[in-house]
């Protein structure tokens, strides 16, 4: 009789031992919110670690393009070019042409000792589908079978506005401007394109991100 009583009070301390269908819902609701919020989490972290990606691709893709223009245009050079059919172009050209902002002949291309090639190299710069790109010429006067070179330098942009400061401390909005002569020969017929620059500069990049990216160039 004692062992009866013995083994039927283990086997009920065993049958306590486990849990009931109640405490597995229970576990199982609470373990299901719990993933929730860690999978929330998660993605809040993801998403966040994906915005910082992008924002730094940003910021690099606006250095990059900023370094390009500061090396452009600090390194102007009066250099007239004769296009591709002929014709003398002054060596600053803004404002006068549908397809591009700004065209300029600028110096500081490096060339290997060996290598006789010009260290000057003409630059266009046009905006086009919310994008700034940069053309160069492999040559300063064309040929008509070149071709410019072109490079997407920064998108997303809603519009890329340039202003010149002439030697009357006179904003313009094109160059050469009204004020600026072009030479002319003994016979009085048009000469060669003009070389004069302006003496500043001044870019406005609107970025849809950003806002207004403004640089100001000083032309010695």
């Amino acid at each position: 009789m004692r062992m009866r009583l013995k083994m039927n009070f283990k086997a009920h301390r065993v049958r306590q031992q486990g849990f009931t269908l109640l405490e597995l819902l229970i576990a199982s609701i609470i373990f299901a919110l719990m993933a929730v919020m860690a999978y929330g989490g998660l993605a809040n972290v993801l998403d966040n670690s994906k915005a910082s990606k992008q924002a730094l691709l940003r910021l690099k893709q606006l250095q990059q393009t900023v370094s390009i223009l500061n090396r452009d245009f600090s390194q102007l050079v009066p250099r007239p070019i004769r296009d591709e059919y002929g014709n003398p172009q002054p060596a600053f050209n803004a404002g006068n042409n549908i397809d591009t902002l700004v065209e300029f002949t600028r110096g500081g291309l490096n060339s290997p000792p060996l290598l006789l090639r010009s260290s000057l190299v003409r630059v266009a710069y046009r905006f086009e589908e919310e994008k700034l790109i940069r053309l160069t010429w492999p040559q300063l006067d064309r040929s008509q079978n070149m071709e410019a070179r072109q490079s997407v330098l920064i998108n997303d942009i809603e519009n890329v506005s340039l202003r010149f400061l002439d030697r009357n401390n006179e904003w313009q909005q094109e160059w050469p401007s009204l004020n600026t002569t072009a030479p002319t020969t003994a016979t009085g017929a048009p000469g060669v394109a003009s070389s004069e620059q302006p003496i500043a500069i001044e870019i406005i990049l609107q970025l849809k991100d950003w806002g207004d990216i403004r640089r100001l160039y000083s032309i010695q």
